[in-house]
């Protein structure tokens, strides 16, 4: 069931009639076989392992809250890490691994037979997974206390707004939210349908507008000279952005109607100052669990310029790794973590804005920051190292750009206008968002004003924006 499908907003409408009509106390019941009924719209059978986690870490939170020895405790969380973590392994991991074992062996003379479990892999698991290993870490450094009801439990991990694409949020944040019950507050619906709208927006009128040029040039990039791979991949980053940013968007302000809150998961990455700072704007929710619950447990930034180098480079390895089972996601981490480092020993050892001055080394950096991350979400992209290195080479192959290109691409000259459009209102929103939230305050205190342009906006996506229910990007890690 897709945010932006019909099916999924009669749902939710369906749900909140249900939700707010019945009884307080039937609220958290009503919430759980939504979530179910929401997720089970894929498969059915998902439904399984969503349980199995929840009711894994459940029990082993109540293990570790009863046991009388730090034994007992270790040997609980170990369980539930194992069990999680075995499952995600599987699912996500193992036909990856048999596939380079055979290869391996092949190498040698060895020739095997090629197999595959042809697992599909669940949507959501990665995200869901996580979320859960933060609540069993969290009960075992004794950072909250395990939850006792397991009915709160469940809607914890099952809550639908961001099952299946984030944010990853925590249990101190969350879990007093599913202990409380909900009134219907008339506050809480114009932000909420602001937020869904403009994740619509960005996912509809950007994200998918821009699908047609990225997905044919990183499709054949040995057909195109450089300044098509360069603008694939510059649309790419757009791409991937508009597309999670308009899930955590929509996840936010479906949650806000409902009465609860989520974390903003992305803050304007394209105004970055750095690589660094992009990162700490960019899928927030991931980027701060590997900070809390690897990059920390392994030291951090304690012990010495080599111990930090080694915990970045291991974070980024396994950010890769969590992104799926390939080695361009391999190598993506390993490509975010060496120029982290680099960029560390730079700003500590030169202190470029002490030379340059404060505004023109924030101009630069993010010059530098969006020149990374493009080369980076290439190899991110791209079906296989062959094809990321032809998009690179090319770079040094310019050619002008043609409006016959676009139109074989799915661009007539319509659409290619619309989507210019939207790329213009998208970076003047983001721009006042970052700099100059103070404007934005004082336009919606004027009487009326905040409703007709969320009109205006509701008809701009339903009529310039595509609607043929192309699946969120990140659904399939």
């Amino acid at each position: 069931m897709l945010f932006n499908s019909f099916e999924f907003f009669a749902f939710f409408v369906t749900f909140l009639v249900v939700f707010f009509s019945l009884p307080p106390r039937t609220q958290p019941f009503v919430l759980l076989i939504g979530s179910y009924i929401f997720y089970m719209g894929w498969r059915p059978s998902y439904a399984l392992l969503l349980a199995l986690t929840t009711v894994v870490d459940y029990t082993t939170g109540l293990m570790m809250a009863r046991a009388r020895t730090e034994l007992r405790r270790k040997t609980a969380m170990i369980i539930a890490l194992s069990i999680n973590l075995g499952v995600l392994g599987t699912v996500k991991y193992l036909d990856f691994m048999i596939a380079n074992v055979i290869g391996l062996v092949g190498i040698f003379g060895y020739q095997l037979p090629d197999y595959a479990l042809g697992i599909i892999l669940p949507v959501g698991i990665s995200f869901y997974t996580f979320q859960s290993i933060g609540y069993t870490l969290d009960v075992y450094n004794r950072r909250i206390e395990a939850e006792r009801n397991f009915i709160t439990y469940a809607q914890y991990v099952s809550f639908f707004p961001q099952l299946v694409a984030g944010p990853i949020e925590r249990a101190p944040h969350m879990l007093p939210q599913f202990r409380r019950t909900h009134a219907l507050s008339f506050e809480n619906i114009p932000p909420g349908l602001w937020f869904i709208g403009y994740g619509l927006f960005k996912k509809m009128c950007v994200a998918d507008a821009l699908a047609p040029i990225v997905n044919g040039i990183f499709a054949n990039p040995q057909n195109y000279s450089g300044s098509y791979n360069l603008l694939a991949g510059l649309a790419f980053i757009v791409q991937v952005y508009c597309d999670f940013s308009g899930y955590s968007d929509i996840a936010v302000g479906v949650a806000r109607i409902m009465g609860f809150d989520l974390m903003i998961n992305f803050r304007q990455p394209f105004f970055s100052t750095s690589i660094s700072d992009l990162w700490r704007r960019w899928n927030i929710s991931l980027i701060s669990w590997f900070r809390d619950y690897l990059y920390f447990p392994l030291g951090g930034s304690k012990g010495g310029e080599l111990k930090t180098t080694r915990n970045i480079m291991i974070v980024w390895l396994a950010s890769g790794l969590w992104h799926g089972a390939a080695w361009t996601y391999i190598a993506w981490g390993a490509y975010y973590g060496f120029w982290l480092i680099v960029e560390r020993h730079v700003t500590r050892k030169l202190q470029p804005e002490k030379w340059l001055g404060t505004k023109l080394s924030c101009v630069l950096g993010g010059i530098w920051a969006i020149a990374c991350f493009t080369v980076g979400e290439i190899i991110f992209r791209a079906p296989s190292f062959t094809k990321a290195l032809i998009m690179l080479q090319s770079f040094g192959d310019w050619g002008p750009l043609s409006y016959g290109t676009f139109k074989v691409l799915g661009l007539p000259s319509f659409e290619l206008a619309m989507l210019c459009i939207s790329l213009c209102i998208l970076f003047i929103v983001d721009y006042y968002i970052a700099f100059r939230p103070e404007q934005l305050a004082k336009l919606a205190v004027f009487p009326r004003l905040p409703v007709v342009a969320g009109v205006g906006l509701a008809h701009y996506v339903l009529l310039f924006g595509v609607l043929g229910r192309i699946e969120f990007i990140y659904f399939q890690f």
